[in-house]
Formats: structure tokens, C-alpha cells, sequence
């Protein structure tokens, strides 16, 4: 079902508010810190880079441990 429909039918904006509305407050926070404002501002494209490159980070952080 995934390779056939990943995202659900949901366009990428819907599934960025809820990806968005769906972060405990502090992660909020954090990621709209990074951003600069708020995430729900910024165009999908650069939001999905902004993601990436957390997730990037935090993984690698989790495996040098």
C-alpha cells in the first residue's frame, strides 16, 4: 500500500501541518528556532530540507554514542 500511495493522498502541505501540529511543544519550538520564525511559513521544499537536516544530525548524534 506504501509503494503505491506513500503520502496517503494528503498534499505535502497537509502532511507538513500535520507532521507540525503533531510535535510536543519544546520539538516545535526548537525546529521553528531553526527555521527562523515559524515552519508554516517557510515553502514545503526549504521546510523538508530544514527536517532532513535535523534528522541527519540527531541519527548521527544517536550513533557515535
Amino acid at each position: 500500500m506504501l509503494r503505491k500511495e506513500p503520502n496517503h493522498g494528503f498534499k505535502d502541505i497537509a502532511q507538513l501541518n500535520i507532521f507540525h501540529n503533531g510535535l510536543k511543544f519544546d520539538t516545535k519550538m526548537f525546529l521553528d528556532v531553526v527555521v527562523g520564525g515559524t515552519l508554516m511559513v517557510v515553502d514545503v521544499e526549504q521546510a523538508t530540507k530544514f527536517i532532513d537536516a535535523l534528522t541527519s544530525i540527531d541519527y548521527q548524534a544517536h550513533n557515535d554514542r
